[in-house]
């Protein structure tokens, strides 16, 4: 898409971007000469045929002293055709269309715009993060088996974390992943849960079930925070997009990781609920 330009109010100097356009009123100009207008910048063609021209005057505002702009821009062009190997029966009103367009941009458009660019961001980052392997885990139904491969992989990624500590019990690495206190108290009484399955008739309690999963989702969000943080940052938004309000660009962020994040984890109300809390803290700026 073509870069749009910044308006520039002739009374402060000062740059923006508009809230929107405010449409005032159109003028039709018609093969006969005639000028028709219309009203507040809605146009209705019936009636007049050919239609060759139509304008628009739109209006905005400075937001920083309020000064009203005014614009005539080109809307529709028509210009009828006519092929030169149809006969005369077969001739029918035919028009190209032009659009003479702004080359100024309202704040949806650049909001839009400066949403897709971060969006495209954090999209490339969560595919490098390559989570797939915790991604999977709700697809194993039984609680046990589910326990067990988390923290087999778990550990991987320790390892992956701290080839050096590759020999300390999964305990030890579990406290070096500086987690939140929480997550790191639930791993490591699920981590002894395991052990007790594993070597003894230990069976898995309600509460164990929900722990697991609850420990399951956790550490795959902790994971995507630590690796998308940075790349939502307020104030580095904010200096590189200098034109948005930063409230409204976390709301596009929210809902598209929100949608994310309902397609790896479907996993009923508990996983809704962290999900809720994690966008709500991730988003703090």
């Amino acid at each position: 898409m073509t870069q749009k330009e910044k308006l520039k109010c002739p009374v402060c100097n000062s740059k923006f971007i508009p809230r929107t356009f405010y449409p005032e009123e159109a003028i039709f100009s018609t093969s006969d000469g005639k000028k028709l207008s219309g009203f507040n910048g809605y146009i209705s063609s019936r009636g007049v045929k050919p239609t060759e021209v139509i304008l628009s005057s739109w209006i905005t505002y400075c937001p920083s002293c309020n000064y009203v702009l005014k614009f005539v821009k080109e809307i529709v062009k028509k210009e009828k055709i006519q092929s030169q190997r149809a006969l005369v029966k077969d001739i029918k009103e035919k028009y190209n269309n032009y659009y003479f367009g702004f080359p100024f941009e309202d704040y949806s458009q650049y909001l839009k715009n400066v949403a897709e660019k971060v969006k495209s961001t954090i999209e490339t980052s969560l595919k490098n993060l390559n989570l797939s392997a915790f991604e999977n885990m709700h697809e194993i139904k039984e609680t046990f088996k589910l326990l067990v491969r988390f923290f087999a992989n778990l550990e991987n990624y320790c390892n992956s974390q701290f080839s050096e500590e590759i020999n300390k019990d999964l305990e030890d690495k579990i406290k070096l992943l500086e987690l939140s206190a929480d997550l790191e108290e639930i791993l490591l009484e699920l981590n002894e849960i395991r052990d007790k399955t594993i070597h003894s008739d230990y069976e898995l309690s309600d509460g164990d079930k929900a722990k697991v999963n609850r420990a399951v989702t956790g550490f795959t969000l902790n994971l995507i925070e630590k690796h998308i943080k940075p790349l939502i940052n307020g104030k580095k938004l904010k200096s590189k997009y200098n034109y948005v309000d930063i409230r409204d660009l976390n709301l596009e962020i929210k809902l598209y990781l929100n949608g994310y994040f309902r397609n790896i984890f479907n996993n009923g109300r508990t996983a809704d609920e962290q999900i809720k809390t994690f966008l709500d803290q991730l988003l703090v700026n």
